[in-house]
């Protein structure tokens, strides 16, 4: 046999769109015949028990369980080509229900319930063999880097389809009460179905596999399968999870309609707000799970189920608010189905399944769920007959035949998470971690200026995006800061490095802003050392400590700034010998500023020593308030700053009165210090700053030594060299004494 190679991602690519539009054209087909609410409320019509119609309906998935001794046949015999022709006898059944109706005339309903029935087995074992074959090939003609994207992509297409679908047979069933509004929706669902399959056809991929000839080899590949841990936690949730909502949502149009009183057609509405739900959810959860992978996703729409039977269980019956409630109801309960089959369909097909056993673990998971949804349908059926008697009021809850598949929809899906949080997922995020990229910073304006970003033409508008993707500090924005660091623009760089810096720290982004710090890019290098100091992380403090080794100046200035933010007292003993011995008086003021800044006392007069050689007034004001940190006065240091630069005489001398004001009983001043402190206010507050200035150096001299302690003491000594040396010149060592006058 001639081996076919397989379709390139281009051709992939090019055949997903006649996939999502054949998907398109089966939602009306689905919606009109066996898989909407039209098929439960036609065998509703037909007066078939509950136990009955949970026995029809579970021919679907217990089918397939055939999958387990086809798979090998299905690969030899081509997975598309087994599709397309099981697919299509399935079409040939579903047209036969238009017969339905003339059979419950001409022969009664029982002869109807049994054309039914095997309409149902006949569509039924076409489905599971089709899709015995499906999933191997969708696993192939999906490219793993847009799966998601496909999935959203093809629920919006299909569920736009789906709401104009359901809004139609809405219509036809309230034109008239008898059999044949339901046979003009069959008919009309069989000719959407077959031109689904037409538009198959365009599909690439799924040719025979020559390999899979040995009936040996296949079983031998089917016990690997059943053994792998992975595939039975993952089942095994699928069981816990199916058998609580299945027979629940199967139902669930005859809840709506007997003991909540809703119409047919408000029924059937319902299903549009499903549909609404999962539309508007679409882009954001398929690309949630292409980003972030299939497990938290998946997760998320488990939890999300557990809200809709607490909800069913306490809504009012008969009442006005019952349709509203339900429409609400129905809403979320599109979003978590839509999240739980984006987020477990991505998973199976990208994580569980290998791609070298796709047809044996395909033909386990298949016929798998077939049984447990088959037993989920029937079991659903019994226990409703079983209680059917079942009524009254039980607290808040309204009791009835449906209430304990409620209550095993809570319980059981509850318990799947526990199996579903140990498989081997798809990437590290976990469901917590998924559920804060959606709570930190503004996930709103993150989302939309994304969008902006990649949709940007020019550099201005892409750094000024850049800039609001840092100002939404969402984690949402993370690759789209590692996408403007990549940029080839410098100005998007250094934008994205600002940027950055404002963000809440990720490991990815301190990672990428070390390799910046470590590149050739000198201006980029010194900023992101910078940046990396305000954010705070300390996964940054070896690349920072090893920025003091930098043969670029400016990086071991920014190194040096950075560990002194980051609190890194280690590095104290280095910043103190090199400050003996820089000549460079930019590195002299950071060495100085961050030793300030780490309390680093011993560092006090060489760092006035610095103040003392500096000419910038701004860089002497730095060190002194660095200075000012050692005793907590920053606050106050810039406060006064401010109001002595406005009005120097006043500040200084409210500051001296406030001073003596609080002045404790035991601080033993003495008269001659009280004196001065009083001549020094009062220059101050006549703008006599020269006899001021004098008046304070006289003050420090004879303050007490037991006032303050030994760090608030260095600090005054040092200040009052630099008023004898500078007087008012100098006007940080005013300003930083009065600060640890009324402070230290």
């Amino acid at each position: 046999m001639t081996i076919q190679a397989p379709p390139t991602t281009v051709a992939k690519l090019r055949g997903l769109r006649w996939s999502i539009a054949a998907n398109g054209a089966n939602s009306i087909f689905a919606q009109f015949t066996f898989f909407g609410p039209v098929f439960v409320l036609f065998l509703g019509e037909l007066s078939i028990s509950n136990t009955l119609i949970g026995f029809i309906l579970s021919l679907l998935p217990f089918t397939g369980l055939i999958a387990i001794f086809i798979a090998q046949r299905v690969a030899r015999f081509g997975y598309k080509r087994t599709f397309i022709v099981f697919w299509g006898a399935r079409k040939g059944f579903a047209t036969l229900l238009i017969l339905v109706p003339w059979a419950s005339v001409a022969f009664g309903e029982l002869a109807a319930i049994i054309l039914v029935t095997l309409i149902m087995a006949g569509f039924s074992l076409s489905r599971s063999i089709a899709e015995t074959g499906f999933y191997p090939w969708h696993q192939e003609f999906v490219p793993d880097s847009v799966r998601g994207k496909y999935s959203a992509s093809n629920t919006i297409v299909s569920n736009i389809v789906s709401i104009i679908a359901v809004g139609v047979a809405t219509f036809v069933l309230g034109l008239s009460t008898d059999m044949n509004r339901f046979v003009l929706l069959f008919a009309v669902g069989s000719i959407a179905g077959f031109i689904a399959l037409w538009m198959y056809t365009k599909v690439p991929g799924g040719a025979p596999d020559p390999h899979s000839d040995t009936t040996q080899s296949s079983y031998k590949n089917l016990l690997i399968a059943v053994k792998d841990r992975n595939l039975q936690l993952y089942l095994a949730g699928i069981f816990l999870f199916t058998l609580g909502t299945g027979p629940l949502y199967s139902f669930l149009p005859l809840f709506m309609q007997d003991p909540v009183g809703l119409s047919d057609s408000g029924i059937l509405a319902l299903q549009i707000s499903v549909l609404i739900g999962g539309l508007i959810s679409s882009q954001l959860l398929g690309w949630s799970a292409d980003r972030y992978g299939s497990k938290p996703v998946m997760l998320m729409g488990v939890l999300l189920t557990l809200i809709l039977p607490i909800g069913w269980l306490l809504m009012p019956r008969a009442s006005e608010l019952s349709l509203i409630i339900a429409f609400i109801l129905a809403f979320i309960q599109g979003i978590a189905g839509l999240a739980w089959g984006i987020g477990s369909g991505r998973l199976l097909f990208v994580r569980i399944v290998p791609t070298q056993h796709k047809a044996e673990y395909m033909a386990v998971f298949y016929a798998t769920i077939g049984l447990i949804g088959g037993f989920s349908q029937i079991a659903g059926g019994g226990l409703i007959d079983a209680f059917s008697g079942l009524s009254g009021q039980f607290l808040f809850i309204t009791l009835d035949p449906y209430t304990i598949l409620m209550i095993f929809s809570i319980i059981l899906p509850a318990l799947s998470i526990i199996l579903f949080t140990k498989l081997v997922s798809d990437s590290d995020v976990t469901v917590t971690e998924f559920a804060g990229f959606f709570t930190h910073g503004n996930p709103v304006s993150a989302l939309e200026t994304m969008v902006r970003f990649y949709r940007a033409k020019n550099e201005r508008s892409v750094v000024r995006l850049t800039e609001r993707l840092g100002q939404t500090k969402s984690p949402l924005t993370v690759n789209e800061m590692l996408d403007a660091l990549s940029d080839p623009r410098f100005n998007v760089r250094f934008e994205a490095i600002i940027s950055i810096a404002r963000m809440n720290p990720q490991p990815e982004l301190i990672e990428a802003l070390i390799q910046v710090v470590n590149g050739t890019e000198l201006a980029l290098s010194a900023m992101a050392t910078w940046a990396l100091g305000r954010m705070g992380d300390e996964q940054a403090l070896p690349a920072l400590r090893d920025g003091l080794d930098s043969d670029y100046k400016s990086i071991r200035g920014h190194s040096a700034r950075a560990l002194g933010t980051l609190g890194d007292t280690s590095v104290i003993p280095i910043l103190l010998t090199r400050l003996q011995v820089e000549d460079d008086k930019g590195l002299k003021i950071a060495y100085a500023s961050t030793l300030a800044n780490l309390h680093a006392t011993s560092a006090i007069s060489s760092i006035f020593k610095v103040i003392g050689e500096i000419a910038n007034d701004k860089a002497r004001m730095e060190l002194a308030l660095s200075l000012s940190r050692m005793i907590d006065g920053e606050h106050r240091f810039v406060n006064l700053l401010r109001e002595v630069r406005a009005d120097a005489g006043t500040a200084i001398a409210q500051e001296l009165i406030y001073f003596q004001n609080h002045l404790r009983k035991d601080d033993h001043m003495d008269s001659e210090s009280l004196s001065f402190l009083k001549s020094a206010s009062n220059a101050f507050e006549r703008d006599d700053i020269e006899a001021g200035i004098e008046a304070l150096i006289h003050l420090l001299e004879g303050l007490p030594p037991t006032l303050y302690d030994n760090v608030a003491s260095e600090l005054l000594q040092g200040c009052l060299q630099g008023l004898k040396q500078w007087r008012f010149k100098n006007v940080e060592n005013v300003v930083l004494v009065l600060t640890v006058l009324n402070v230290g």
